[in-house]
Formats: structure tokens, C-alpha cells, sequence
């Protein structure tokens, strides 16, 4: 992924994440914990089973304080990355903000010669300082040698409000998540807790977040359509852009465990695959009963999965973990199972983001609910996703013939249609139209400017590169989308688009102007 910024993240999808069934929060941008989940509790030893939840022994307090109290659980000799990154961010705010929130944290590193080592030594600006590996002992074993293991992914929520902090474990760790995961939500609810924008502690709440985003799911989100047993029967076009092809009349777990998802996807497909067989379990329970006239059709299908590497060793994790699933109060809304990530089909080094959102739909008169179908339709995370999925509907489709002879104000004109394609696609005020299409937008945009322009005056093309920019800086200036990041975009774009060269060589020269957000 490009080293730009942190990675951003949608505030509704990131109140999604506080679902997930492995630590998250939120911090305000100074670093203090705003709202979590009760994974959240359990890692940072705020909470004991059995008695009453406290919601500010977690929220309300510096995550630097909590982890100056915990760091005799995380070993140095196996946290190095850890240290360094986070004494990065902890002595860049104390040089920004000079507030006490970070003042235990420094004491502890400096009370510890090896830590104080790394305190020191901290680069300013280590690369990808949003992730790590994180390797600490489980709460009631603080001196325990045998650490949880999982990977820390720190986010930047849109609007600069603050960030959402999300741990996935470990293939190894994930038998003791889903076991305290159970035995928290059985006894407290699958609750967030959030400190409302007051402060007032009286005013701790702890509240089910909602699971539908239904009216979010835009024509060009990827989405397949899958029958009662898990056949994908229908797709759209922005499924196929995304994967590389048609996965019409493949089961599920062929497209999901085959070796170039599998690639794509990493570390995070072993904690999310188990999850999506148990939902697979759950869904096809009735089918398992020999009385069910869809049984003989389970059993193949079974047959078939077996085949597939790994599936069995899958299905037997998925079956003795209590893995708790995230179904909906009401069948008609959707719900949200896990993150999914996956390279930009032009550009491999850019990764898309997006949350996996699954609807029940069923089909007839007479509603079977045990035979209903399913859409999947994964929802971008943050705009860069956003722009990346405009972007490949745009680059897919004939917006210029491939032999044209276009003139110079011509070129610039279709990257400024283009561009607003984009700034359009983003910036609705309600996102009311879900039916809202990039290439019938593209096409109306183009056609307004040509006319526009349809006799130039002198001045033309320079007036169109300046809206070019601005569009850009706003994007940027907007807090939607990193200018160097969006640049880089437009150049694997415009790799689809050979015969627009001075168009193409304009926006390589802007990218050359590249600017960090550090």
C-alpha cells in the first residue's frame, strides 16, 4: 500500500468495526479513548467477568496510560516494532500538544533501560506507523510466556475527528477471542460503550449499534447474489472488475479460498474465513436433516467443498470455537460479517478496503425461510475505495474510442469530466440517489463541458487545468482523499487510456509535485 497517510475510514463503517468480535475503540485526536467494545475491556483488563461493567475504568482515559499500566504483559524482546512506532507517535504529540495524557507513558520507557533505549532512538517517521504486530499476555496471566499474537491496524476516521484502532488476531490467538467473546456478550450483551461528546461521565452509555446500511449500496459496490446453498447466481458488473472475471455458477468458497484471494487477502482471511464457514453452518443447518428436501443437494455440495485445500481443517476450526455471529434482530435489514481487503485491479500496490454487508432476499410468493437467497455486497471503507471503484467502472467502459484523435483541449477536457465524474460520485449531500451510475454521469458531465468549450476562446485549456487542480486540492483539503494518492490513481488509469498521452503526461508531471501528510 502507498505510504501516504494513515488509512482512512467512513465514521458510519467505523462504528461497524466496534461490532467486530476482536478489540477495537476510538480515540479522540488526542490519543483519549471515546468509545469501545467489550473485547476492548477484556484486553486492557478493564473489566472482570461476572461483575458490573465500569464504562470509564476504558473510556475517557489516555490509551498511553492504559498501556504505561500493561506494559509488564507486552515483552520488549519480542515488541520491538511496537515500541518504536508507538514512542514515534507518543513524542510527536507531546512536541505538538505538550499534554499530560502522555507523561506515563514516557516515565515507564524511561524507567526501563531497554525501553528507554528504543524511546530514544524512535525515528520520526517510521514507515507504515499504523500498523504492527502486537504480542501480549492475556489479562489474567500478566506474567505468563504464552503471549496472544495479532496485528494492530490503526485508522483515520474521515472528518479528522480521531481514529478507530482495530486487533486481528492470529490464527493461534483466535480459539481465545471467540471463547471471551462468548462469555462477555453472554453476560453483558453485544454492547458498545461510548462516552458521549459532553465528557459527563454519568452519561457512560452502552448501546447495540445498527446493523443495516441497505440504503448505502451504490449500483458500482461489488456484489454477487448467492442461492440457498451458497452458489453465487448473479453478479454485477463491478464484482467482475473487481476479481478479474465472471464467478457466475461457482460456489462461494471456490471464489473465497482460491489461491489469488487467498493472496490478496493474507493474514486476514484466517480469522475471517472460519467465520464465514460458520455462518455457512448456521444458514444450511435445516439441509443437514435427511427429511429436508434439499438434503441430497447439501451433501454434494459438501463433497464439492471438501475438495477445495483447507476447507475441512476450516470447517472443523469453525466448529469448535463458539464463534458468535452477527445476525440481524430483523430479516429484512442488513448485517455486517467481516472486513475484506484486495488489491486495485489497476494498481496492485493500492488496497482497497471494504466491509462485507450480507441481505436476505427472498424469492415468491410463499417465503421459505430456510431457503432464502443472500446479497453480498461489500461496501468501501473510506473514499479512497470510493474513487478507486469510480475509477475502474470509468476505466472499463468505451468513454473514447480507442483510435481518437484528440486535441489537446479535448484531452483535457475529458480528464476535467472525469474528475468531476468523481467529485460528483463523493460529495452527494444525502448520497440519496443509490441509482447514481459513474458512466451515464461521466457521459453527462462530458457532454455539458464539451459544449461549454465548443468554441474556445484563448485562455481555454489553461482554465481547465486550473479546475483540474482545484478539484484535486479540494478533494484533498476536504479531508476525502490524499492528493498524491489520487494522483497515483489517475496514473494507473490513465494506463488504460495510451492515446490520451499529453493528458497522461500532465497528470505524471502533477504526481512528480507529490505532498505527505505526515
Amino acid at each position: 500500500m502507498f505510504d501516504f497517510d494513515y488509512p482512512k475510514v467512513k465514521q458510519s463503517l467505523g462504528r461497524a468495526a466496534l461490532q467486530d468480535p476482536y478489540p477495537a475503540w476510538f480515540l479522540d485526536p488526542c490519543g483519549v479513548i471515546n468509545a469501545a467494545n467489550l473485547m476492548a475491556f477484556w484486553l486492557w483488563d478493564a473489566i472482570l467477568l461476572g461483575e458490573e461493567l465500569e464504562p470509564n475504568s476504558l473510556l475517557g482515559i489516555s490509551l498511553f496510560t492504559i498501556l504505561a499500566d500493561n506494559l509488564e504483559r507486552i515483552p520488549v524482546d519480542q515488541n520491538g516494532e511496537f515500541y518504536a512506532k508507538i514512542s514515534t507517535i507518543v513524542k510527536r504529540m507531546k512536541a505538538n500538544l505538550d499534554l499530560p495524557f502522555y507523561t506515563p507513558f514516557i516515565a515507564s520507557m524511561k524507567a526501563d533501560p531497554r525501553l528507554a533505549r528504543i524511546y530514544e532512538r524512535a525515528a520520526s517517521s517510521p514507515g507504515y506507523e499504523w500498523e504492527f504486530p502486537l504480542r501480549i499476555a492475556t489479562p489474567d496471566m500478566r506474567d505468563s510466556t504464552e503471549l496472544l499474537e495479532f496485528q494492530v491496524t490503526c485508522y483515520r476516521l474521515e472528518g479528522d475527528v480521531g481514529f478507530l484502532v482495530i486487533c486481528n488476531p492470529s490464527r493461534s490467538a483466535l480459539p481465545v477471542f471467540e471463547e471471551q467473546y462468548g462469555l462477555l456478550t453472554s453476560k453483558y450483551g453485544d454492547k458498545v460503550y461510548v462516552l458521549p461528546d459532553d465528557r459527563e461521565q454519568d452519561n457512560l452509555r452502552g448501546s447495540s449499534l445498527p446493523t443495516g446500511t441497505a440504503d448505502s449500496f451504490r449500483t458500482y459496490y461489488p456484489t454477487i447474489i448467492q442461492d440457498s446453498l451458497w452458489y453465487i447466481v448473479g453478479e454485477n458488473k463491478a464484482n467482475q472488475l473487481l476479481i478479474g472475471g465472471s464467478v457466475l455458477g461457482a460456489h462461494f468458497f471456490e471464489m473465497y479460498l482460491s489461491p489469488q484471494l487467498r493472496q490478496w487477502m493474507g493474514p486476514l482471511q484466517e480469522t475471517a474465513a472460519p467465520r464465514a464457514i460458520r455462518y455457512f453452518d448456521v444458514f444450511t443447518a435445516p439441509f443437514q436433516q435427511e427429511e429436508h428436501e434439499l438434503h441430497t443437494a447439501y451433501v454434494q455440495v459438501i463433497k464439492r467443498l471438501l475438495q477445495l485445500p483447507d476447507f475441512e481443517n476450516l470447517l472443523d476450526i469453525s466448529r469448535k470455537l463458539p464463534i458468535r455471529l452477527n445476525l440481524p434482530e430483523n430479516p429484512d435489514t442488513s448485517f455486517y460479517t467481516c472486513r475484506v481487503i484486495l488489491p486495485w485491479p489497476l494498481s496492485h500496490e493500492i488496497l482497497l478496503q471494504f466491509r462485507s454487508m450480507v441481505q436476505f432476499l427472498y424469492k415468491g410468493l410463499f417465503v421459505h425461510t430456510d431457503r432464502r437467497n443472500y446479497q453480498v455486497v461489500l461496501v468501501p471503507e473510506n473514499y479512497e475505495t470510493e474513487v478507486a471503484l469510480i475509477l475502474l467502472y470509468l476505466a472499463s467502459s468505451k468513454m473514447v474510442p480507442d483510435d481518437a484523435d484528440y486535441s489537446f483541449l479535448k484531452q483535457f477536457l475529458w480528464g476535467l469530466a472525469v474528475l468531476k465524474t468523481v467529485e460528483e460520485g463523493l460529495t452527494g449531500e444525502d448520497w440519496g440517489n443509490m441509482q447514481w451510475e459513474p458512466e451515464a454521469t461521466f457521459g453527462r458531465i462530458h457532454e455539458l463541458l464539451n459544449t461549454k468549450f465548443s468554441k474556445p476562446e484563448e485562455g481555454a485549456t489553461e482554465e481547465v487545468i486550473a479546475e483540474i487542480r482545484a478539484i484535486i486540492e479540494a478533494l484533498e483539503r476536504e479531508g476525502k482523499v490524499d492528493r498524491a494518492l489520487l494522483l497515483s490513481m489517475l496514473g494507473s488509469f490513465m494506463s488504460t487510456k495510451k492515446h490520451l498521452k499529453q493528458l497522461s503526461a500532465f497528470f505524471a508531471k502533477e504526481g512528480d509535485k507529490r505532498i505527505y501528510t505526515i
